[in-house]
């Protein structure tokens, strides 16, 4: 069984091909999106629903749907009576999940924090992968065949959103150095030597 790798990345960067080039030359399952969907699966309620406590825009309701619930109602989770979500309860449920992907091994995790819930163990591998904003903005212009400017609108709301997802949810900074094993600046490191790069920590 393989390491399990968290990958944290500028959006825009090209650390999506990264990533699953790299899932794909190793043979590991690739997950992002899909975490969302079996989170929703866990705790009864819809992906839409856990998407936008994600991006941020559910933030300020969390503490307010928490103080009217018991910590036993917190533990219930999985439970089939339980059809909402705050941010307690995302947090463990989401926790479970990563803490389950790292004991299978052999997966490349995008986002969701993987890198502050798995921090302290030692069989995960945390990248991050990071651009400067003008070749950001000309890979995400020419992939999605929009103009430069609002390719730096996008890249800079979508940076604005995960930045306060990680504070909100784990109190800490996604660039912060001391989280990663390894951070790379896909302008300068093409992805043939990057993946290269990262098999070597596994």
């Amino acid at each position: 069984m393989g390491k399990a790798i968290t990958i944290s990345r500028n959006y825009g960067c090209g650390g999506i091909e990264l990533a699953r080039s790299l899932a794909e030359d190793l043979g590991y399952e690739y997950i992002d999106k899909t975490l969302v969907v079996e989170l929703a699966r866990k705790m009864h309620t819809s992906e839409g629903e856990i998407s936008s406590y994600e991006d941020g825009t559910s933030i300020p309701l969390f503490r307010f749907i928490s103080t009217f619930m018991t910590s036993a109602k917190v533990k219930s989770i999985l439970s089939d009576d339980f059809g909402y979500v705050d941010e307690d309860s995302y947090r463990l449920a989401l926790e479970g999940l990563m803490d389950d992907l790292a004991d299978r091994g052999d997966v490349v995790i995008v986002g969701r924090g993987g890198q502050c819930i798995l921090h302290d163990r030692p069989d995960v591998v945390h990248l991050r992968l990071i651009a400067p904003m003008d070749y950001k903005k000309k890979f995400l212009a020419s992939k999605l065949g929009v103009p430069k400017e609002e390719a730096g609108k996008m890249i800079d709301h979508k940076e604005q959103e995960r930045r306060r997802y990680i504070k909100v949810m784990f109190d800490r900074d996604n660039e912060e150095a001391s989280l990663y094993h390894i951070i790379m600046n896909l302008a300068l490191v093409d992805q043939d030597t990057a993946k290269e790069i990262i098999k070597k920590l596994l």
